[in-house]
């Protein structure tokens, strides 16, 4: 089985990037590894680095 593709409004895409980018950014001004944000969050890495990516 192949992956499910979700089709997103540009709007909605668009504030999910913002989102994503503010998390990385929060981040690294903390100096939090990957790791321990994944944990608190209860996601996994890949996850993480799909949101923040």
């Amino acid at each position: 089985m192949g992956q499910k593709t979700v089709v997103l409004l540009p709007s909605v895409a668009a504030k999910l990037e913002t989102m994503g980018y503010q998390i990385k950014l929060a981040r690294l001004r903390r100096s939090l590894p990957v790791e321990l944000v994944a944990e608190r969050a209860g996601i996994s890495r890949a996850t993480l680095w799909a949101v923040i990516g």
